[in-house]
């Protein structure tokens, strides 16, 4: 017969069994909420990448007559988002020319001020080097907003990928229809089957979560 002592024992054991149990399902399902999280980023960021395909592939595009003139389906749907796309990518590209020159100039301001070290006296070496710091400080900064306003124009491009998947998305599921463009077509189908496949790992996660409920 088991004592008092036991059942105590034995509550206790099967209570911390149970913390034990509730512990590990926690940290299961936030690591599976995590991975949903990464995966959601992933589908994101292939959406952006047909973005920047896309708008590499239809950049030219806008150059002809017959892009605003033509009637035909696929331009009616690229045409307004495109047109916003390249006003927002000229407007920066000229930013960046313009911060390219000054990229340029503090260059060769740098490399023009290197030979000041052969100056005779400490004072005079002291005098050049903090120029040359500064040369060297100039064009660094320069550079770092050179990146931030290329980042942007590249933003810009990945932006016309996520406004343009859902509407061909939506097309394809909702009247079966496809790009005409054939390499339009093999840009949206590449990204279709890679999304489709994050989305089937996705599904299988929250469907671990739902059990662990």
């Amino acid at each position: 017969m088991a004592t008092v002592w036991d059942n105590v024992v034995a509550s206790a054991s099967k209570a911390m069994t149970q913390a034990g149990t509730a512990t590990q399902t926690a940290a299961t399902k936030a690591k599976l909420h995590a991975d949903i999280l990464l995966i959601d980023r992933d589908i994101q960021t292939r959406k952006e990448k047909f973005g920047v395909d896309l708008y590499a592939h239809l950049e030219n595009i806008t150059s002809t007559q017959e892009f605003y003139v033509s009637d035909d389906r696929l331009i009616n749907i690229l045409r307004p988002v495109l047109i916003k796309a390249q006003r927002e990518v000229a407007a920066y590209e000229r930013k960046r020319d313009a911060m390219k020159g000054k990229v340029n100039a503090a260059e060769t301001t740098r490399v023009g001020s290197a030979s000041i070290f052969g100056a005779e006296t400490i004072g005079q070496k002291l005098y050049n080097a903090a120029r040359f710091a500064q040369a060297g400080a100039r064009e660094a900064a320069f550079k770092t907003e050179l990146a931030m306003v290329e980042r942007q124009i590249l933003g810009f491009k990945e932006e016309f990928g996520t406004e343009m998947y859902p509407v061909f998305q939506s097309m394809e599921d909702n009247e079966g229809w496809l790009p005409t463009d054939r390499k339009v077509r093999s840009l949206y189908d590449a990204a279709r089957e890679d999304i489709a496949e994050m989305e089937k790992a996705k599904a299988e996660k929250a469907r671990q979560i739902e059990e662990l409920d």
